[in-house]
């Protein structure tokens, strides 16, 4: 069994790994391990740390050198001598803010339940198991469920927090954060995936020492800056050795990540939602549920680890029509055209779109009433029929015409102040009482923590959904929250504001889900601003960067792989040179990098040569005859982003067929050739290889490409790439 409860112990396994916590003698929980697989070992000795004799604080009477300030805790709250960043802070009716936590009990449950209002993994075929563990305040009747759940094959343990008030007053909550992991070593690299705008998820890998360490969102969306998805590893990890833990958290919003070293040189983790600009208030029977945390570990370095996330999010998080199928190659007009455009000019895109192998066209920001620019008709969701020169549903009719399917572009939570909705409730943005606000992008933020914006943006997306054939939604979001404050909500409960506006989205999408469900949603937020699980719980693609520069994107799209597989990001051939960075690139490389991702266009293909036209329509072809594998493959970073090329590659499941891309990042005059390595072939096996479409005579074993490599001949240049195919014989 994945779970057992044997006593005082409780022991959660996966493949590989093992999670254990047991009840020490005070009642309290304690974390003992999570490593590699023990085999039905005990860590018990691990508990024992929490024996202290400098200026012990004791948990009662008859343990005076068993101290909460060091004891490994698997969820602790504020106020009972546990100085370390606790887990949970609650202020009760009196004011007080003292609280310990002792077990009551735990027990399996017959399936790994929904998290109410919140994205989580789901478990359709019920092959995981759940433990949910009941923790009680001493004094008062505030109740903690901690929730895990054992992927058993994806070495993931899916953690979450439920607290429950019956106390019989009102209680606020101060911080709940979703995971508390102790550990006995401290000799750790954390590892964020940090940016900003244009340069998202780019790896930063720091040395605890004695320092608290934390990776943050403050900005109302998990952002652009960081990525609420770490990594805590042994300071040898490599891709392919030493110990690494990771953890996502299922969330999109403020966020926090942190690591701290203890005063007797043991260490811990902890993640959830920002506590900072955070109170939540609840009334006695009433209950907050914290969003999920997905752990995983592996001891055999970060490639492990991405593989058990790729698999964990594509077979447990993605969901619907979409979740593991071809995705559609879409053909995007805004980089083409921005927003000058006709019918016509689209028709006209679309015609091309399809000679080269596109199956949907999507029509960006521009489509609806009175949107001539960024600065007005946010809110406004109608077809300004003028500007096309067609109602919408001709365009959609004239675009099925060439075979193609249709998207649109909206931007649901934002308002221009330049719109019939802000004229007419002003009061629905997010705006302090007395204070004129902070304009970003020229827009404000919808209060979607207010229920009645919601209805209204559903009822508005509704009916141009209802009216027109649309299979594709791009959602973007191009703001951060600030002056947040609800007209909804009363003064004291403006705390509750951020993550009820999560809260709003989140319901917003699922409506959209549940209602049209052969639509899909691809998501993004002034390009990856909100690339975290929890959207892709609801749009299986995001987009990754509004950097679309194919040398930019090297950089980018490997920082994202740690946690998010390929076919999660949204990745296009773009114009060359390219519009954010005026770089120059050869249209095979766009094409290569845009491979690693889900694969579109977005530039004007009208003005293309009848060559560059050719080259498209081969690389389109060349996509399509490897989807399955891109999409559902094992993912192989050969290098790091650092190295003169940048390379990557894609193995099957059963390692019949692969796939490596290079691209030459830095020219080195007289410099070593390139030798390849590749990974994850069959070493028992021999494989043809193909260099760019000409097959070598030679077979080759796959030991020797794994352990040897290849010598690469046929990129010598900056920005030149190559392709080189895997197939067993």
């Amino acid at each position: 069994m994945s779970v057992s409860i044997n006593e005082n112990i409780i022991t959660l396994n996966t493949k590989n790994t093992t999670y254990q916590m047991a009840v020490n003698e005070n009642g309290y929980l304690a974390h003992l391990y999570y490593g590699a697989a023990l085999n039905g070992a005990v860590a018990i000795e691990r508990g024992k740390v929490g024996y202290h004799t400098g200026l012990p604080l004791a948990y009662d009477s008859k343990s005076r050198e068993l101290s909460p300030d060091v004891c490994p805790l698997e969820y602790s709250a504020y106020g009972s001598g546990d100085f370390r960043t606790t887990p949970l802070k609650v202020c009760f009716a009196d004011g007080s803010s003292v609280c310990e936590l002792r077990f009551v009990k735990a027990e399996m449950l017959a399936s790994k339940p929904e998290l109410s209002g919140l994205p989580a993994l789901h478990d359709s075929d019920n092959k995981s198991q759940t433990v949910e563990i009941c923790l009680k305040d001493k004094i008062l009747d505030l109740r903690v469920y901690l929730m895990y759940t054992a992927f058993e094959e994806e070495d993931v343990i899916a953690r979450s927090v439920r607290i429950e008030n019956h106390t019989g007053k009102d209680i606020v909550l101060e911080s709940v954060l979703t995971t508390c992991i102790d550990n006995y070593e401290d000799e750790f690299d954390f590892i964020a995936f940090k940016g900003r705008p244009h340069f998202e998820r780019h790896l930063s890998r720091t040395s605890l020492g004695d320092l608290k360490i934390t990776s943050e969102s403050k900005r109302g969306s998990s952002s652009h800056q960081d990525n609420p998805f770490v990594i805590v590893c042994s300071k040898d990890c490599t891709e392919t050795a030493g110990d690494c833990f990771g953890s996502a958290l299922v969330y999109s919003g403020n966020f926090t990540a942190s690591m701290e070293k203890t005063q007797i040189g043991t260490s811990r983790f902890v993640m959830g939602i920002h506590p900072e600009n955070f109170s939540f208030k609840l009334k006695n029977g009433q209950s907050f549920q914290a969003p999920e945390v997905i752990h995983s570990f592996s001891s055999k370095g970060f490639e492990k680890l991405s593989h058990n996330y790729h698999n964990i999010i594509r077979n447990h998080l993605f969901r619907g029509k979409y979740a593991l199928a071809q995705r559609p190659i879409l053909i995007n007009n805004w980089e083409a055209t921005y927003f000058n455009f006709t019918a016509d000019k689209l028709l006209a895109i679309a015609k091309e779109a399809q000679r080269i192998g596109a199956d949907t066209f999507v029509l960006d920001d521009g489509w609806f009433l009175g949107r001539k620019g960024d600065n007005s008709s946010l809110g406004d969701w109608f077809v300004d029929e003028e500007k096309l020169g067609c109602p919408l549903n001709v365009l959609i009719s004239k675009i099925g015409e060439l075979g193609m399917k249709f998207g649109l572009w909206f931007e649901p939570e934002c308002i221009s102040e330049n719109s019939n909705l802000y004229r007419a409730h002003p009061e629905w943005v997010l705006q302090a009482p007395a204070r004129p606000g902070m304009l970003g992008r020229k827009q404000w933020v919808l209060d979607m923590s207010n229920p009645k914006v919601v209805d209204k943006i559903f009822e508005m997306m509704s009916n141009i959904l209802d009216n027109n054939n649309i299979e594709y939604i791009k959602w973007d979001f191009n703001r951060y929250l600030t002056d947040v404050y609800s007209t909804a909500l009363p003064a004291n409960r403006q705390g509750e504001v951020h993550h009820r506006y999560v809260l709003g989205v989140y319901n917003l999408l699922e409506r959209i889900n549940k209602n049209y469900p052969n639509v899909l949603i691809e998501g993004c937020a002034s390009g990856g601003g909100r690339f975290d699980c929890g959207m892709l719980y609801y749009s299986p693609q995001f987009w990754a960067s509004d950097n679309t520069d194919p040398m930019d994107r090297l950089a980018i799209q490997y920082g994202t792989s740690f946690c998010y597989p390929v076919i999660s990001m949204g990745s296009h051939v773009t114009a060359s040179p390219n519009h954010v960075t005026k770089r120059a690139t050869p249209i095979k490389t766009r094409s290569n990098v845009a491979m690693a991702g889900t694969f579109g266009f977005e530039l004007d293909l009208t003005t293309l040569t009848g060559a560059d036209i050719e080259t498209l329509c081969s690389e389109t072809e060349f996509y399509k005859r490897n989807s399955e594998l891109i999409r559902l493959g094992d993912y192989y970073r050969l290098t790091n982003d650092s190295s003169r090329h940048i390379a990557w590659q894609f193995v099957s499941k059963d390692k019949s067929q692969a796939l490596a891309v290079l691209v030459q990042k830095t020219t080195r005059v007289n410099y070593k050739p390139i030798i390849q390595k590749f990974r994850g072939l069959d070493s028992n096996a021999k494989y043809c290889v193909t260099i760019d479409g000409e097959k070598c005579e030679q077979l080759y074993s796959g030991t020797a490409l794994m352990e040897v490599g290849l010598g690469i001949r046929t990129i010598k240049y900056e920005s030149e790439s190559t392709r080189i195919e895997f197939q067993k014989v």
